[in-house]
């Protein structure tokens, strides 16, 4: 059962209110952790399950409880203005044990490091990222008539996971996994036309690649910049290189993980 406050009811009205007319998350930034909180117990509650909120002194890495029949999840729930290391993935281990869960998951508005998602996949927690946390509000923003799966969801999470693993060693053993630089200005076609937007969108996540390495690091606002004015002709300029970072941003092709930083979504 969870008892929360007037205030609180006025932020899951205008929660729900957002959830039904966008799925823009940006709005979940601006958030506390007890509101990015009552944002997930809402979703879970669309998806038909019950919650239950545990003891926030010793929670053992569980913030909530949801249930379906015999069926229980154990939620961390971490809105952050960084990416999250495996120490959250560490303390949803505790919880499996310690609340009898079949599943245990770290749900945030931002992202994972490498070493956080290396450690989930082997012992096998869910972690919902930015991007997979716009899918399930999509999957629970389905008619009711539906079938809401949560579930198969999870498990693809989980074989999509393992998949790019697969993909990134296949990619490794052949040599294709080092970045091509292309230090070209000629950013335009043959008639001396711009290049499509779409063009425009992968070069900026080949310089994404080209600075991060095999890293899931935030860039710098700053170093990014610099690496974009290599192409005039393409990203134009400073000030235009900012506009098209902010439009990528509202196109969720990137996020600001904090401020002045950027990431891949």
């Amino acid at each position: 059962m969870v008892l929360i406050s007037q205030n609180e009811i006025n932020s899951l009205v205008e929660i729900k209110f957002l959830m039904e007319t966008y799925y823009d998350l940006s709005f979940l930034d601006a958030t506390s952790g007890r509101e990015f909180e009552l944002f997930v117990i809402e979703l879970f509650e669309k998806l038909g399950y019950s919650s239950t909120v545990t003891n926030r002194s010793k929670d053992y890495g569980c913030s909530i409880m949801f249930q379906q029949g015999d069926y229980r999840i154990a939620v961390q729930t971490k809105r952050s203005e960084s990416e999250l290391t495996f120490t959250s993935v560490q303390r949803a281990l505790d919880s499996l044990k310690k609340y009898n869960a079949q599943l245990a998951m770290v749900i945030t508005n931002n992202k994972f490091i490498s070493s956080a998602k290396q450690l989930a996949k082997i012992k096998n927690i869910t972690l919902i990222d930015r991007k997979k946390l716009l899918d399930l509000i999509k999957l629970s923003n389905l008619p009711v008539s539906h079938t809401k799966d949560f579930i198969s969801f999870t498990e693809k999470i989980r074989k999509d996971a393992i998949k790019y693993g697969i993909d990134k060693e296949s990619f490794k053993f052949l040599g294709l996994d080092v970045p091509k630089t292309d230090h070209s200005l000629l950013t335009k076609d043959a008639y001396g036309r711009p290049y499509p937007l779409n063009n425009k969108k992968e070069k900026l996540i080949d310089i994404f690649k080209e600075i991060r390495g095999d890293d899931e690091i935030s860039v710098q606002k700053e170093v990014l910049l610099n690496s974009m004015e290599k192409y005039p002709l393409m990203f134009g300029t400073r000030n235009d290189s900012e506009i098209f970072l902010d439009y990528m941003v509202e196109e969720f092709m990137i996020f600001k993980s904090k401020t002045d930083y950027y990431n891949l979504l």
